[in-house]
C-alpha cells in the first residue's frame, strides 16, 4: 500500500494539462500561438507549486496507508535551466523536505530524514537525459493542446490574459491521455500506465502576460481515480503555480561538496534508513 501511494503521488504531479471551453476564436488562437512560442525561447525560468489532495481508498487493509480525506500537501520550488536541460529544486512534502540537482552530470538529492546526499541511479539518469528542454518549457502544455484551441475561454485583463478550461468525462479523458503520454520519451512509461487511470472533471486556468506572452500563474482543479493492485483510489486535486525569473536563473552546477560527499541510492528505490 505505501509503495502503492507513493506511484499515486509522483504520477498525479505530471496530470497538470488542460483543455478549453468558449470562443473568443482568433484573439484566443493567437494568444495561445504566442505564449507556447514565448516558452520555447526561454533559457531559463523559475517556479513556484503547491498542491493539495484529498484521496478516499477503497481498501480492505485499513491501517495501512494515509487516512482518507487527510489532505495532503506538497510546495515545490525549481529553477530551470532548458539547454542542456538541469534543474535545482526543493520537495516539501507532509512536513518531510528534499533537494534536487539535475545536469548532464547526474542527479543528486537529498531523502527525508537523511542528512546525506545520494547519486541516483543511471536508469533514472538516463530517463531524464531524454526529456528534451521543448518538453521541460512552461508552453509545452499548450503546444499539446493546439488541436483544441478553438474550444478556449479567453479573459483579458489590464496586464494579461486568462485562458481556461472546464470539461469532464470522456472529452477530458482522451485529452488527458495524450498529453501525458507526450510528457514521456518513447519507451520511458510503462504500456499500462494509463490503464486505471479514469478523469472524472479539470477546471484550469493559465495566465500569459500581455508583453512577454510569458506564463505568469497556473491554477488546477481536477478529480480523478486510480486503480492500483485491485485498490480503487478517488482523487481531489488543485494545483497552484506562479512562474518568474525569466532568462535570469544562472548556470546550473551541482556543487564540488555534493558530488564528493553523495553515496549512490539504491536502485530499488528504496529510502536508505
Amino acid at each position: 500500500m505505501k509503495n502503492s501511494m507513493i506511484t499515486l503521488a509522483a504520477f498525479s504531479l505530471l496530470l497538470i494539462v488542460s483543455a478549453c471551453s468558449s470562443a473568443e476564436g482568433e484573439k484566443a488562437k493567437e494568444v495561445f500561438k504566442k505564449s507556447a512560442a514565448a516558452s520555447e525561447e526561454l533559457d531559463s525560468f523559475s517556479m513556484e507549486m503547491e498542491m493539495t489532495q484529498k484521496m478516499n481508498v477503497e481498501s480492505e487493509d485499513s491501517e495501512e496507508g494515509i487516512p482518507d480525506g487527510i489532505p495532503l500537501q506538497t510546495t515545490m520550488n525549481s529553477d530551470m535551466q532548458m539547454d542542456p536541460v538541469a534543474f535545482y529544486q526543493t520537495v516539501e512534502f507532509m512536513g518531510q523536505s528534499m533537494e534536487q540537482y539535475y545536469t548532464e552530470d547526474g542527479m543528486y538529492m537529498t531523502v527525508p530524514g537523511e542528512e546525506n546526499w545520494y547519486k541516483a541511479p543511471e536508469e533514472l539518469v538516463d530517463q531524464l537525459n531524454q526529456i528534451s528542454s521543448e518538453e521541460q518549457s512552461p508552453g509545452n502544455q499548450l503546444e499539446n493542446l493546439e488541436e483544441y484551441v478553438d474550444e478556449f475561454n479567453l479573459e483579458e485583463k489590464e496586464n494579461s490574459y486568462l485562458l481556461s478550461f472546464s470539461s469532464e468525462g470522456e472529452n477530458v479523458q482522451a485529452l488527458i491521455e495524450e498529453s501525458v503520454e507526450e510528457m514521456f520519451p518513447e519507451g520511458t512509461m510503462p504500456e499500462d500506465a494509463l490503464e486505471g487511470l479514469t478523469v472524472e472533471q479539470v477546471n484550469y486556468t493559465f495566465e500569459v502576460d500581455k508583453e512577454s506572452y510569458y506564463p505568469k500563474q497556473l491554477d488546477a482543479e481536477m478529480n480523478f481515480t486510480m486503480n492500483m493492485e485491485g485498490e480503487e483510489t478517488s482523487i481531489h486535486q488543485t494545483m497552484s503555480g506562479s512562474y518568474s525569473n525569466f532568462n535570469e536563473v544562472g548556470e546550473i552546477e551541482i556543487p564540488s561538496e555534493v558530488i564528493e560527499q553523495a553515496e549512490d541510492l539504491p536502485d530499488s528505490g528504496n529510502t536508505p534508513q
